[in-house]
C-alpha cells in the first residue's frame, strides 16, 4: 500500500452533513475522517458542512446540478458515492476514474416498506424506477460496499443476474471480494463521555433513580414503536417507575415526513401514559450529544416489523450506538443485528411485534441488574470489532490496488423507467431553504434553553483573591437565601416555558406533517383522475375504431346482401322457368294436293 497517499478520494454524501446529520451523513463523514489517514480525501454533501477533521477537506454542491459537482469530480480520481448520486448526477457514472458504488441502504426494498400505503400506480413506479437504478449502480461501479454478509449474498446474485461475474473474474478473485466487500457502520474509537444534559434532565418527570428505556433512533415507518408502547402498561405494572423515552425530533435532511411519530404519540395519549410514563423528544439530537441520552438510560431497544427491508438491512447506527456505550439491547429477531446479539449475549431477542414478549424481556432486563451487567460487558468488548479505523480495510485495500488501466469499460445503460424528479424552480429551492432555515432556528433556541432553564447550575468563577472570596461568602449566605423563592419561581416559569415550546413544536410539526400528507393525498388523488381519464380516452378511441369497423363491415354485409338478392331473383326466374317446362312447338301445315282442291 506504499502508493496509497498518491490517491485523491471524493466522497459524495446526497444528505446533509453537519452537527445535525443522519445515517447518510454520519457514515460519509466518519468514512472521510478514518480514510484521511491513507488518501487525499474531500467530503462534499448539498448543504455546507459545519464540521471539520484532520486530513479532511470539506466543500458542497447543488443538489441536481451538473455544474456544482464537476470541478470536485475533475480534481479526484477515485469516486465514492451511493445510488441517489448517481441518479441525480449522471455525471458520477461517467468518470474516468474509480468508482466505489456505496450499497449498505437497500433502497428498493426500504422503499416497498415506506410507500406501502401510496396507491399502486405510485408504488409501482416508484418500485421500476428504483429496480432500474439498482441495474444501472451495479453496472458501472468498479467496486462496491455493503453492510452484512446476507446483503453481500443477494447483491452477487444481482450480478450473475447482470452478467457481471465471469470465469475469468472468478480465477483471479474466487471471493469476489474485490468486487464487492462488506463495510458496516461504524462506531468512534475513543470512549462515550457525557458532554451535557442527557433526558433525566430534560423531562422533570424522570427521576434520577427511574429506570429508563430509550428508543434511540428515528421513528421510520419501517419500524415497531407500536408495540412497544402496547407492552408498556405491562411493564408498568410491574416496574410503576418505569420511563419510556423516544428520540423523536424531525429528520434534518431531506427525508419526507414519515407517519409513524404522530402514530406513536396518539397511541400513548390513548394508553394514558403521554408524559408521564412516555416522553417524546421533540428536537433531533446533535451527533455530537448523542451520548448524553444513551448514558441516562438503562435499557436501549430497536424494534422493527417482519419485512424484506429489516432481513436485509445494515446493522443500524442505534445498534452500534448500544455497544459504544455499553448498555443492554432489546432488539426484534430477524435481521443482523438480532443474529449479533444472540451469538455475543449483548441483550435479548423478541419476535416481531410480539407485544407479550416484549413486555416480559423489558421487565426481565429492568429487574435483573446482574443480567445488564453481562450484556453491558459483552457490548463494550464486541465494540471494538467496529470501529471506523477497522472497518474501512476493504476500501483500503481497493485504493491500494486501483489504477486506471485496470477499469472497467463502462457501459452505462439508459434508464427506462420514469427519471427522478427534476429539480425544482429556483423559487422553490428558496423556499424550501428558508423553511428549513427556520425549522433549524427553531431547534437551536429551543437547545439553547435547554441549556439554561435550570437555574441550580448557574456558572461560578473560582476565587482568585480575598475581595472575591468575600464577595462568593455574600452571596452564597445572604444573597442566595433571599433569592432562593425567587429562583424557583423563575426555574418553574423557565420549565414551563420550556414544555410550552415543546408542545408548541410538536404541534407545528404535526400540522406540518398533516399538510404535506394532504398535498401527497391530493397528488395522489389527482394522479388517480390523470389515470382514470387516461383509461377513460384510450376506451373512447378503441370504440370509435370498434364502431367505424362495425360501419365497414355492415356495409359490406349490405353489398354481400344486395349481391345475393340478385343471385336470389335470377335463381327464381330460373326456377319459374324450369317448372313451366319448355314451349311446345309450332303447329305443322301441311299442303293440300291439287287433286284434291
Amino acid at each position: 500500500m506504499a502508493n496509497i497517499m498518491s490517491k485523491k478520494l471524493l466522497i459524495i454524501s446526497h444528505d446533509v452533513v453537519g452537527q445535525m446529520m443522519a445515517g447518510p451523513g454520519i457514515r460519509y463523514w466518519e468514512l472521510a475522517c478514518a480514510l484521511a489517514a491513507h488518501a487525499h480525501v474531500t467530503l462534499v454533501a448539498p448543504q455546507p458542512i459545519d464540521l471539520v477533521a484532520p486530513g479532511v477537506t470539506t466543500g458542497s454542491y447543488q443538489w441536481g446540478n451538473p455544474a456544482s459537482l464537476q470541478p470536485h469530480l475533475a480534481q479526484h480520481d477515485v469516486i465514492l458515492a451511493n445510488g441517489f448520486a448517481v441518479a441525480t448526477h449522471p455525471e458520477v457514472a461517467q468518470h474516468p476514474g474509480a468508482l466505489i458504488i456505496d450499497l449498505y441502504d437497500p433502497t428498493l426494498l426500504e422503499n416497498l416498506e415506506l410507500y406501502r400505503h401510496q396507491p399502486a400506480a405510485v408504488r409501482a413506479q416508484h418500485a421500476q424506477t428504483d429496480v432500474a437504478l439498482l441495474q444501472r449502480q451495479l453496472a458501472v461501479g468498479d467496486f462496491f460496499l455493503c453492510a452484512t454478509e446476507r446483503q453481500r449474498d443477494l447483491y452477487i446474485g444481482a450480478f450473475m443476474a447482470l452478467g457481471r461475474i465471469t470465469p475469468e473474474q472468478v480465477d483471479r478473485d474466487p471471493l469476489l471480494r474485490h468486487l464487492i466487500d462488506v463495510v458496516p457502520f461504524g462506531l468512534p474509537a475513543h470512549p462515550s463521555t457525557r458532554s451535557g444534559p442527557g433526558p433525566r434532565s430534560l423531562f422533570p418527570a424522570i427521576g434520577h433513580d427511574d429506570p429508563l428505556i430509550l428508543w434511540s433512533g428515528g421513528l421510520w415507518d419501517w419500524m415497531d414503536p407500536l408495540s412497544l408502547i402496547r407492552a408498556m402498561p405491562r411493564v408498568v405494572a410491574q416496574v410503576p417507575n418505569a420511563r419510556l423515552v423516544f428520540m423523536a425530533g424531525s429528520h434534518p435532511g431531506l427525508a419526507g415526513a414519515m407517519r409513524t411519530p404522530q402514530a406513536a404519540r396518539d397511541l400513548a395519549a390513548e394508553l394514558g401514559l403521554l408524559d408521564q410514563h412516555i416522553f417524546f423528544y421533540a428536537t433531533w439530537v446533535p451527533y455530537a450529544e448523542r451520548a448524553n441520552f444513551l448514558l441516562d438510560a438503562t435499557v436501549v431497544v430497536s424494534l422493527h416489523r417482519h419485512h424484506l427491508e429489516t432481513a436485509y438491512a445494515a446493522l443500524r447506527s442505534r445498534i452500534l450506538d448500544h455497544l459504544w456505550v455499553g448498555l443492554p439491547s432489546l432488539l426484534s429477531d430477524g435481521d443482523q443485528a438480532a443474529q449479533l446479539t444472540r451469538q455475543h449475549g449483548i441483550g435479548l431477542v423478541v419476535p416481531p411485534e410480539d407485544e407479550a414478549a416484549i413486555a416480559d424481556a423489558l421487565v426481565a432486563l429492568l429487574q435483573d441488574a446482574d443480567l445488564r451487567m453481562q450484556c453491558a460487558d459483552a457490548a463494550r468488548s464486541l465494540a471494538a470489532h467496529f470501529t471506523w479505523p477497522t472497518i474501512i480495510q476493504p476500501i483500503t485495500t481497493f485504493l491500494a490496488s486501483c489504477s486506471l488501466d485496470t477499469m472497467q469499460q463502462r457501459s452505462i445503460p439508459p434508464m427506462d423507467t420514469p427519471q427522478p424528479q427534476a429539480p425544482a424552480p429556483a423559487e422553490d429551492v428558496a423556499q424550501i431553504e428558508h423553511e428549513r432555515l427556520l425549522h433549524a432556528t427553531r431547534n437551536a433556541a429551543i437547545q439553547a434553553l435547554e441549556q439554561t432553564w435550570n437555574l441550580n447550575n448557574l456558572p461560578t468563577a473560582a476565587p482568585t483573591n480575598r475581595i472575591e472570596r468575600l464577595l462568593q461568602v455574600v452571596r452564597t449566605r445572604v444573597l442566595y437565601p433571599l433569592l432562593q423563592p425567587l429562583m424557583l419561581r423563575q426555574q418553574e416559569h423557565n420549565a414551563a416555558l420550556l414544555r410550552s415550546l415543546y408542545a408548541i413544536a410538536e404541534h407545528n410539526d404535526h400540522q406540518r406533517s398533516l399538510i404535506e400528507r394532504t398535498f401527497q393525498l391530493h397528488d395522489h388523488r389527482l394522479l388517480e383522475v390523470n389515470l382514470r381519464a387516461q383509461h377513460l380516452l384510450e376506451g373512447l378511441q378503441g370504440l370509435n375504431t370498434r364502431t367505424l369497423q362495425e360501419r365497414h363491415l355492415l356495409a359490406q354485409q349490405l353489398r354481400d346482401v344486395a349481391d345475393q338478392i340478385v343471385v336470389l331473383e335470377e335463381s327464381i326466374l330460373q326456377a319459374r322457368a324450369h317448372a313451366r317446362g319448355p314451349l311446345p312447338p309450332p303447329p305443322v301445315t301441311i299442303p293440300l294436293e291439287e287433286d284434291d282442291a
